[in-house]
C-alpha cells in the first residue's frame, strides 16, 4: 500500500496585538510520498528546519523525500524584533480513514521584519501514525496549522 502526504495549509497568523497577516507559501511543507508499512506502534517522519529528516523504518519506506515549509508573513510593522514564534497544529492530516497527527514542531525565524514589514519562518515538524493498527489508505492527507509571531 503506498501511501502519499502532501501538506496543504490555511494559515491564521496572529502578532501580539491580533492583527492578521498575510501568508506567501515560498515552499510548502510536504512529508513527502511513503509506503506505510505497520501501524502498530506510533511511527513518524520527521523534517528538521534545516531540511535534513529521519523516519522509523519499521513504518515507512521512502518514495519521494519530505521538505520544509518556507513561509512569508507579511503586512506588520517594518523592522520590528520578532520575540518568538509557536506552531500549533489546528487540523491533522486527513483524509479518508486514519489520520497522521503533527507533532514537535520546530522553526527558525528572521531576528525581525524586514523594512517592508515581511517575516520569514522555516517550519519543520513530526507527522506521526496512530499506532492503533489499521491501515492508512493511498491518498493525500492535508492538514493545517496556525503561526503566531510574538513581538
Amino acid at each position: 500500500m503506498r501511501l502519499l502526504l502532501v501538506l496543504m495549509f490555511v494559515f491564521c497568523v496572529l502578532t501580539a496585538n491580533t492583527a492578521r497577516a498575510g501568508v506567501t507559501v515560498v515552499q510548502a511543507l510536504n512529508f513527502g510520498s511513503w509506503i506505510s508499512k505497520n501501524n502498530d506502534a506510533q511511527y513518524g517522519i520527521t523534517i528538521n528546519t534545516d531540511g535534513s529528516y529521519s523516519f522509523n523504518s519499521t513504518g515507512f519506506i521512502e518514495i519521494s523525500p519530505p521538505q520544509v515549509g518556507i513561509f512569508d508573513l507579511d503586512g506588520m510593522t517594518p523592522n520590528t524584533a520578532i520575540s518568538s514564534v509557536t506552531i500549533i497544529q489546528t487540523t491533522s492530516l486527513s483524509g479518508s480513514g486514519l489520520d497522521f497527527q503533527m507533532i514537535n514542531f520546530t522553526e527558525t525565524h528572521s531576528a525581525s521584519t524586514d523594512a517592508s514589514g515581511i517575516a520569514r519562518v522555516t517550519v519543520g515538524a513530526t507527522a506521526q501514525t496512530t499506532g492503533g493498527g489499521g491501515s492508512y489508505i493511498d491518498q493525500t492527507y492535508n492538514g493545517q496549522i496556525q503561526i503566531q509571531i510574538n513581538f
